[in-house]
């Protein structure tokens, strides 16, 4: 086969059938779409391609700069479809969590911004959110910046309905489930879209990140209002999923069926296993189930190494950071109300963390706070006790979220650590009420 260009090679990836030795499922077909074969590596290609494709020719001629807010798939696509079109392209986000990601941008000669804890949880009050940035240079570069605006732009789920699901209906003819992690939503939004047509009875099913978990591309149930593309109604059910979960799903992947892809297919592999098996003995007729099989493990070793390091010939963590998981009846004894936070400090004399990112924590903070965005926080906890235990510990983020867990492990540990319930924007209202 010959091409002309590079974007020739985007779509008609194959569907993978899982064997039921593997799935355990008697009633139901489970098959991953192979978003992995697409030309820069992973699902969000047909994205970068649809949104961009139709006005190449007038950014190059308006001399314009792509921008988008992108940690990771979306960025490599656009950086490699801008290069093959000698468009520059600028990356603005939150902290990458994987060096591999990073790396490979540098690779494609992008242009790269980034900033510490920011819009992991949206921000208001925060001037570095990634989107509110673009939003503003968009406004003041007089038509010289083109932002691709992957969580508003609705060619992202349009990219999928016609082209990615029609792709799995011809190979199909029917859909019965669809369980999918959630991260822009919009690979989930488009295939349900078209499947709903095809099939009345048709069902998706959405997988969310347990909140404190990092899965790539997948988000937590209280991060997906950042997203303008979510739409909670279309989901018949929303499904937790975690870190060792994700990493056991792909290990699956990887070893029993050599398809080499990273975390967050091992994430919506386990979840729809997860999820069908509830249902699987119910059912009276044969049915099919689709996932999608995201992206490749190469980018991730780094990610991989930090949580399973014994795949790599060193000692094992058992009690490590990532592998803690905070339940739901322990989330009451680390909460600090915002209106209690200004007497526990003056009679308690607690070690106070900002997590936030450094611009916002030098805008408004809890007085006598010390500034550690939350990836730096998370990594120093991991690998030693990094404070004194004589004094309590009060964590906070933006809106209380990311947080919790990292004060339940130091719980763990012996600390008497809280997280600040709201966080800085409850406490900043609570200050501003009073």
């Amino acid at each position: 086969m010959i091409v002309d260009k590079i974007t020739d090679l985007i779509g008609d990836t194959p569907l993978i059938k899982i064997p039921s030795s593997i799935t355990g499922l008697e009633n139901i077909d489970l098959y991953g779409k192979l978003e992995m074969m697409n030309p820069f590596g992973s699902v969000k290609d047909r994205v970068a391609w649809h949104i961009l494709k139709d006005d190449l020719d007038d950014i190059k001629a308006k001399n314009q700069t792509i921008f988008e807010n992108s940690s990771g798939n979306t960025a490599k696509a656009i950086a490699a479809i801008a290069g093959a079109f000698d468009i520059p392209f600028k990356q603005v986000s939150a902290l990458m969590k994987v060096q591999e990601g990073r790396d490979i941008l540098h690779l494609l000669n992008a242009e790269i911004e980034e900033f510490a804890a920011a819009s992991d949880c949206f921000d208001p009050s925060d001037p570095n959110d990634p989107q509110f940035l673009i939003e503003k240079a968009v406004r003041e570069s007089k038509g010289k910046v083109y932002f691709t605006s992957q969580f508003t732009n609705p060619k992202n789920p349009d990219a999928h309905e016609f082209a990615t699901a029609q792709e799995i209906l011809d190979d199909l003819n029917e859909v019965d489930y669809l369980v999918s992690g959630l991260g822009t939503t919009g690979s989930t939004l488009g295939l349900l879209r078209a499947f709903k047509k095809a099939k009345k009875d048709f069902k998706a099913i959405a997988l969310i990140s347990d909140n404190g978990n990092t899965i790539p591309g997948i988000r937590s149930l209280d991060q997906m209002w950042e997203s303008g593309l979510y739409q909670e109604g279309q989901y018949e059910h929303h499904h937790v999923i975690n870190e060792k979960q994700a990493l056991e799903g792909m290990l699956t992947l990887n070893r029993k069926l050599g398809v080499l892809c990273g975390p967050s297919a091992g994430a919506n592999f386990a979840g729809a296993l997860s999820y069908l098996k509830t249902i699987d003995s119910t059912l009276t007729e044969r049915k099919n189930a689709v996932f999608i099989v995201c992206d490749r493990v190469e980018w991730y070793i780094s990610y991989i190494k930090e949580r399973m390091p014994e795949l790599f010939g060193e000692s094992p963590k058992p009690d490590s950071y990532f592998h803690y998981t905070l339940h739901d009846d322990q989330i009451a004894d680390i909460m600090m109300p915002a209106m209690d936070v200004d007497n526990f400090v003056s009679q308690n004399k607690p070690v106070i963390i900002d997590t936030r990112a450094p611009i916002a924590y030098k805008m408004f903070t809890i007085e006598g706070a010390i500034n550690i965005p939350l990836h730096l926080l998370n990594q120093m906890i991991d690998n030693h006790e990094p404070f004194s235990k004589d004094s309590p510990l009060l964590l906070m983020c933006a809106v209380g979220e990311k947080t919790q867990k990292p004060a339940g492990y130091l719980r763990s540990k012996g600390y008497n650590a809280y997280s600040l319930e709201g966080g800085m924007l409850s406490y900043k209202n609570q200050k501003i009420a009073a």
